[in-house]
């Protein structure tokens, strides 16, 4: 009797060791397979336009089956951010490689949108091969926004600005301190009794200038003193923002160095 009971037993340990090294190999095997499909794209999205996107812009990032031309396409993975740094606009595309299909063609699209209206969306197609594609990819957009009511966003060059404000202290009113930049560059403008020239180097929202030359003429004292402090904030600049069509100057910590408005 003892001895039946031993094999019983022992019979039920041993089917409990092989049902348990049979689930040890089902969860373990599980997620090494799901690891094995999980890809990433990786990139980055580029506009050309130096204008700042309103705080509610969206960016949206897409891998999408195409095969089909007469259908919606369909989407494998998507990205959205909506705290958006200055271009270009890193993004990772995080996708289950299995759900793709051998014989089907993929592509990525990028836009920019703010609410209901489209601001960037990429006019080309980035066809993606899973079994060639190469990371990072580099996703260009273009300003399409069709919301007529909406004005055409400022740019920092090609305008005259005309400045509101130094160091919050304001300006004197009859003194026209001026800065015009062109799409090369070219630095110029009046400081309020002399002109001044020079360069600027300009890299998405971070602005900087060169060496600023001016002329010699001899104003009342409180004019000078505006001149010496709006060049020396020329100095100090390290980025710039336009926001609700107003230029900011701003210094290393992103504190406001001073305002100005389009004057054309």
């Amino acid at each position: 009797m003892l001895i039946g009971k031993a094999r019983i037993i022992a019979a039920s340990l041993v089917g409990l060791a092989v049902l348990g090294g049979s689930v040890l190999i089902l969860s373990s095997a599980m997620p090494t397979q799901s690891i094995a499909s999980e890809k990433s794209i990786r990139g980055t999205v580029m506009y050309r336009e130096r204008i700042a996107l309103p705080p509610e812009a969206t960016l949206t990032v897409q891998l999408q089956d195409v095969s089909l031309a007469d259908a919606p396409a369909k989407i494998i993975a998507e990205q959205q951010l909506t705290t958006i740094p200055s271009a270009p606009i890193p993004f990772e595309l995080k996708f289950d490689s299995s759900k793709l299909e051998a014989g089907h063609t993929y592509a990525l699209q990028a836009r920019i949108s703010a609410g209901d209206t489209l601001w960037f969306i990429n006019d080309t197609r980035h066809e993606f091969n899973p079994e060639q594609f190469k990371n990072p990819y580099e996703i260009r957009v273009v300003n399409v926004r069709n919301n007529a009511a909406v004005q055409t966003p400022l740019t920092l060059e090609n305008h005259q600005w005309l400045t509101e404000d130094i160091r919050g202290a304001g300006v004197i009113d009859t003194a026209q301190t001026t800065l015009s930049i062109s799409p090369t560059g070219e630095v110029s403008g009046s400081g309020g009794c002399n002109g001044y020239f020079g360069k600027a180097t300009i890299t998405g929202e971070a602005l900087s200038f060169g060496t600023i030359g001016s002329t010699f003429m001899q104003c009342p004292p409180a004019l000078m003193d505006q001149e010496t402090k709006f060049l020396d904030v020329l100095k100090q600049t390290r980025q710039f923002n336009i926001s609700n069509g107003k230029l900011y100057l701003l210094g290393d910590n992103g504190q406001e160095l001073a305002r100005l408005a389009s004057n054309g």
